[in-house]
């Protein structure tokens, strides 16, 4: 089930970061291509060697998701999507086109470290990009 649950999290954090993150293809109007992300801010120790991140960053991810509700896109909040980077953190995705609001993220940001600490990380390395919103195909 552990490892099930790995999989299907890589799948999505693949698909989210990519499908915000891809700069393949020519430019022009007609276009696919999306802008490069953009680092904003990180929080959170990027150490890891007090837990695997394979199996603290899904719990993270899922106990956090009805909390992070109102701050994605869809529901007017600054939020594209987020997900497990392979590098061991949470990526945020900041709607370019958003204002950066500080105070929002540092709000963010305590949900994740709130349920980091339910997962069993203290301080749960989490990075904020700012990224283009996915419109799909």
């Amino acid at each position: 089930m552990v490892i099930l649950t790995i999989i299907i999290f890589g799948v999505i954090s693949y698909s989210i970061i990519n499908g915000v993150t891809d700069t393949s293809g020519s430019a022009g109007e007609d276009s696919d291509a999306r802008d490069p992300v953009v680092f904003i801010r990180s929080y959170g120790n990027f150490s890891q060697e007090d837990y695997n991140i394979y199996e603290v960053m899904p719990e993270a991810i899922n106990l956090s998701r009805s909390e992070l509700s109102e701050y994605m896109s869809l529901q007017g909040g600054p939020l594209v999507g987020y997900g497990l980077y392979y590098k061991g953190y949470i990526e945020i995705c900041w709607n370019k086109d958003t204002e950066v609001n500080e105070s929002t993220m540092d709000r963010i940001y305590s949900v994740w470290n709130k349920n980091g600490k339910l997962a069993g990380v203290e301080d749960i390395p989490v990075v904020f990009s700012l990224c283009s919103k996915y419109e799909g195909d």
